[in-house]
């Protein structure tokens, strides 16, 4: 089975529904910004805000919300794959899948993969801190924290693991990595799926899976070695 084939068919439908997505809800703060029509004729306020910013803000979770999504569907896609190339492809298994696990889905599959691939992945270009974050960020983000908001913050344990996020907004990253910033404090960073920060992310997932292709053939010399310690036990 061709897992690279079908991982890319996924993450090239996910680019084209988050682009497709986001496409009204940009269009609509450009316009809200520019005074274009249907938000060039406010009604008489005397709030200092702007006019239209709550029809602005709107927007903006929205494309949080879209960013999110195609995140999880990128996280599924990931896992999926993964999940492929021990099930269908390479065919190896975890000995003890809980205590594999334990320090994460995504390092499980790097160390497994590493034995069978023969490599301690220092010659594999791919950010795989962004790789493992996007599951991170997938899970924490898949429950909500305030009924007043749709933002999610990260947590402490992502942070201790990766203290510089690529999911959050400069700013925050900034404060956050600050000399006098601290991971015990009470403002966690806001998660934030830029349509630039997903492309990035989709991109490494592709750019992992390809670099895993051509490496595939190490993948049979260990299923011999393997078969040949069975052999040597019976």
């Amino acid at each position: 089975m061709d897992a690279t084939y079908f991982l890319k068919n996924r993450t090239a439908l996910i680019r084209t529904f988050y682009a497709t997505g986001a496409q009204g809800f940009v269009d609509m703060k450009a316009k809200i910004e520019a005074g274009k029509p249907p938000f060039d004729d406010p009604p008489y306020s005397e709030d200092p805000e702007p006019p239209y910013i709550s029809e602005w803000m709107d927007a903006e979770t929205s494309l949080d919300i879209l960013g999110m999504a195609s995140l999880s569907m990128l996280s599924d896609s990931l896992k999926l794959y993964l999940n492929t190339l021990a099930d269908r492809v390479i065919g190896f298994s975890f000995a003890n899948q809980k205590a594999a696990f334990r320090t994460g889905f995504v390092p499980a599959y790097f160390a497994a993969l590493g034995e069978i691939l023969d490599t301690d992945w220092s010659d594999c270009p791919v950010d795989r801190g962004l790789i493992e974050q996007i599951v991170l960020v997938r899970n924490r983000g898949q429950h909500g924290e305030h009924l007043s908001t749709f933002a999610v913050t990260l947590d402490a344990k992502i942070l201790e693991k990766h203290p510089q996020p690529f999911f959050v907004s400069e700013d925050e990253l900034s404060a956050l990595t600050a000399e006098d910033g601290s991971l015990g404090s009470l403002l966690m960073p806001t998660i934030r799926i830029t349509a630039a920060g997903l492309g990035r992310a989709v991109d490494e997932v592709d750019a992992l899976a390809d670099w895993i292709d051509v490496r595939l053939d190490r993948a049979h010399a260990w299923r011999i070695q393997q078969r040949s310690k069975r052999e040597a036990k019976a």
